[in-house]
């Protein structure tokens, strides 16, 4: 699916992809999920690489990079039906001004 441009919609448009694959990778050590450095890393090129433009890409793409054994799958699919759910995913919060400059 396209948009006018040409270009395919992209989740995580505008959020810094790295930043995004390590607060999920921490998400995913809090509910047992042995997510080494390197995975971030792998995760984090993954999205840089091939941006998702979909929820399913983003899945098989966190999937592939995050998950090492099939006993770690049933708390993968929580925390990125978590994640996925909250209505401020893949948006970054806006930044303070600077200061001495008025909003």
């Amino acid at each position: 699916m396209s948009d006018e441009g040409g270009a395919s919609p992209v989740l995580l448009r505008g959020v810094d992809r790295a930043s995004f694959a390590t607060a999920f990778a921490v998400r995913l050590r809090q509910h047992g999920v042995p997510v080494g450095l390197t995975g971030i890393e792998d995760f984090a090129r993954a999205l840089l690489v091939t941006p998702p433009d979909s929820m399913s890409r983003l899945y098989w793409v966190a999937r592939i990079a995050l998950v090492r054994g099939q006993s770690d799958l049933d708390p993968f699919d929580a925390v990125f039906n978590a994640v996925s759910a909250d209505p401020t995913f893949g948006v970054d919060p806006p930044l303070p001004p600077a200061p001495g400059r008025r909003p």
